[in-house]
């Protein structure tokens, strides 16, 4: 625990970037001069108390808040939009454990320091308020217009991580604590600037990272769209006449994955180019045209039975094979992985650019050490 005060000069800083103000904008709004603000903010001088109050009031948090060691603890579940600086995208989940919570925490305070230091656009260029109708097909029709607005039509793209961080999204990757084993990825929304932090673990194979990346932007669209109509989305009770499971939250996270990773057409159109019939199907082939879409050969087995590529039982005998082969190896992909993602592009762009920024050496040094605690991955 510290044994001074200087976080809450901290505190406010983070506060402010998270709004996106200069510390002369925010300097006008409480009523002093820049230069005192910044002496606070760097930990030298405490605020007085009628700053504080006036922070208190513009900033729109408490003042435990600004004294708090952990500001905006992500997420505070049933907050005022306008009061938190990140909300959590799956609130359905069990409760990640506090050391993940922190880490992710420590991960989007410095990513906000580097934009802020880098001067650059905090927005996503990619929209996440998208209407689409609560079923499985306006599931699909919502991953659809998703990549045309990512511009891939039905093309397979080879690194969705430097896709996503193209249209301003953040994404990073590193070893989730033992505690959050059950976790394969943790994303943040950020009603500020209509952006998003998604957090894959790095100990999972690349086509494990590639689609839970792509079902956290899934429940991101699903959250978003339930938190603008302010009411459930989905009936657990809704027939439908696909003869599927009632869609729900999570089924359409995941149908959004399948659908963005692996567009209909796209499927049906490379396994027409190769003549493949629903009879035709064998483990190797499975495994070489699985690689083509990155994804894992459980996750492709799937997509081909809703699109009724495959037949039954040679659907119902590769899946044991898979099944199988997940035991033995503890779910490592069968013919190894072929796909290769840069990850944590972004972030290291940004770091490597701010240490040329002279005012900052400090809070870089502070970075560059939770980089290391964390194990942040670099390549």
């Amino acid at each position: 625990m510290e044994t001074d005060l200087n976080f809450v000069g901290k505190n406010i800083r983070f506060f402010r970037r998270s709004r996106n103000w200069t510390l002369q904008q925010l300097a006008s709004k409480i009523g002093i001069q820049e230069g005192p603000l910044g002496r606070i903010e760097r930990g030298i001088n405490l605020p007085s108390a009628n700053v504080l109050y006036q922070l208190s009031n513009t900033l729109k948090v408490s003042i435990d808040a600004l004294f708090a060691i952990e500001p905006c603890h992500a997420p505070v579940e049933g907050s005022i939009v306008d009061d938190v600086c990140f909300i959590s995208v799956d609130s359905t989940s069990p409760s990640p454990p506090k050391s993940l919570l922190q880490a992710c925490h420590d991960i989007m305070k410095a990513f906000h320091a580097l934009e802020d230091i880098c001067q650059v656009q905090k927005y996503a260029y990619l929209p996440l308020t998208i209407p689409f109708p609560p079923t499985y097909q306006g599931i699909e029709q919502l991953a659809v217009r998703v990549r045309k607005y990512l511009g891939l039509g039905d093309s397979v793209v080879f690194d969705n991580f430097e896709l996503f961080e193209n249209f301003g999204l953040r994404i990073i990757l590193f070893p989730f604590t033992r505690g959050a084993t059950e976790f394969n990825s943790i994303s943040f929304y950020e009603p500020a600037f209509h952006n998003a932090f998604f957090f894959l673990n790095s100990k999972q194979n690349p086509e494990k990272q590639l689609f839970s990346l792509s079902e956290e932007l899934g429940k991101l669209l699903v959250s978003n769209q339930i938190r603008l109509q302010n009411q459930p989305l989905f009936s657990e009770n809704e027939n439908n006449s696909e003869n599927l499971r009632p869609i729900n939250s999570t089924r359409a996270a995941k149908r959004f994955a399948a659908t963005f990773l692996m567009p209909e057409t796209a499927v049906r159109a490379t396994v027409s180019q190769l003549g493949i019939t629903k009879q035709g199907w064998s483990w190797e082939l499975l495994l070489r045209i699985k690689h083509r879409f990155g994804v894992s050969t459980e996750s492709f087995l799937y997509r081909l039975k809703e699109l009724d590529l495959i037949t039954q039982d040679i659907s119902t005998n590769l899946g044991e094979n898979i099944k199988d082969y997940y035991q033995k190896t503890r779910y490592k992909e069968p013919d190894s992985t072929r796909r290769i993602l840069t990850p944590n592009g972004r972030f290291f762009d940004l770091l490597t650019t701010a240490e040329n920024i002279i005012p900052y050496e400090q809070e870089i040094d502070d970075i560059k050490m939770m980089v290391r605690k964390i194990r942040i991955i670099k390549i």
